[in-house]
């Protein structure tokens, strides 16, 4: 890369800056403190100035992408130095919508939000399978169709599980807003309700559902990552801040490369994967239980299949009520997706 005599002294300065910050250092590998992780820095002999990256989790098990490519370096190779964050799901909405957060994972539920302004970019899909429906043990609800009339519980009205059961509903015949009961809580707090009664079934992020499985005998009813048509699609792709895509190109290029790299590995390596999940506190849960789920996870991480995927969800979401009747659905898909880069033909 050819540099003016400006960006040569810009890029020397912060070469310095880096190399100071990593003398007064403890050594060379990462640090923790209130704000975050940093990832550390590139060695001295890189070519490209380091981008700082502030990335977002909520704690799932599906955003193990993000945690696998900060911890196996991923990220490091792209030249970023990321701090991650963890944060509820508003606060990291309004975090990477106003550009205080740069990426995150993120769903279908994020469509709303961008119809109504906020300026955030899907750069490609990561993976599919980590939703669930189930229903606790000697229920007599054995399937889809026999949910109408019933309480049903998600962690949020509008949120990812939500919306793929509304879709299925709509699918058998059933009117989601008419003929069921929708009732919102903790997503740890759900099977509690449904043994109390409170609810008949829920559907949820992973892995509450498949704890209720495997340690209260629950039944599945529905998953994305074993029924059409979410198996062959996606529930998670990686989110950039809009404005960050149009002023750094390069930078947003890089975090969807990195994410890209860090699902196609997870998808190869879903034990170890688990293990950085939990060893590393990312998310609460048992290494087991986390590894069973990502390897039932479909990793395929890509571009333009994860673009139809999306105009599936816009459309579908269009149909439900949940996006406005007079919204454009091609000009919404060009609002909420970038391509960062042509597509992902693996590491």
């Amino acid at each position: 890369m050819k540099l003016t005599d400006y960006s040569a002294r810009k890029w020397v300065l912060a070469t310095a800056a880096v190399l100071l910050a990593a003398v007064m250092s403890s050594g060379c590998g990462s640090t923790k403190d209130k704000a975050g992780i940093s990832s550390g820095t590139p060695s001295s002999d890189d070519k490209e100035a380091i981008k700082k990256v502030t990335f977002a989790y909520a704690g799932s098990t599906c955003e193990s992408p993000i945690f696998v490519a900060y911890e196996k370096g991923f990220f490091k190779e792209e030249g970023l130095d990321v701090t991650l964050i963890q944060q509820d799901f508003e606060t990291l909405k309004t975090g990477i919508a106003t550009g205080k957060v740069d990426g995150t994972i993120g769903n279908f539920s994020w469509f709303k939000p961008i119809e109504q302004g906020f300026d955030v970019k899907l750069t490609g899909g990561l993976h599919s399978g980590c939703i669930q429906l189930v229903v606790p043990s000697g229920s007599a609800i054995r399937s889809i169709k026999e949910l109408k009339g019933k309480t049903i519980g998600v962690e949020r009205i509008g949120g990812g599980p939500h919306i793929t059961l509304s879709i299925t509903l709509k699918q058998n015949g059933i009117d989601p807003d008419k003929d069921v009961e929708w009732r919102a809580y903790p997503s740890q707090q759900l099977s509690t309700a449904t043994d109390k009664g409170e609810i008949d079934a829920f559907i949820v992020w992973d892995p509450a559902a498949q704890q209720a499985i495997d340690d209260k005998n629950y039944t599945r009813l529905l998953s994305n990552g074993h029924d059409e048509p979410f198996k062959s699609g996606y529930c998670c792709y990686a989110v950039i801040n809009g404005e960050l895509t149009r002023q750094d190109p390069d930078k947003a290029a890089a975090i969807t490369r990195a994410l890209f790299k860090a699902s196609e590995w997870v998808g190869q390596h879903p034990n170890e994967a688990a293990e950085i999940q939990v060893g590393k506190k990312y998310v609460s849960s048992d290494v087991e239980t986390n590894a069973k789920l990502l390897s039932n996870y479909f990793w395929n991480p890509a571009v333009q299949a994860s673009a139809d995927n999306v105009k599936f969800f816009v459309k579908y979401q269009k149909e439900l009520g949940i996006l406005e009747a007079s919204t454009d659905e091609a000009e919404l898909f060009d609002r909420l997706f970038f391509e960062a880069v042509p597509d992902y033909k693996g590491k």
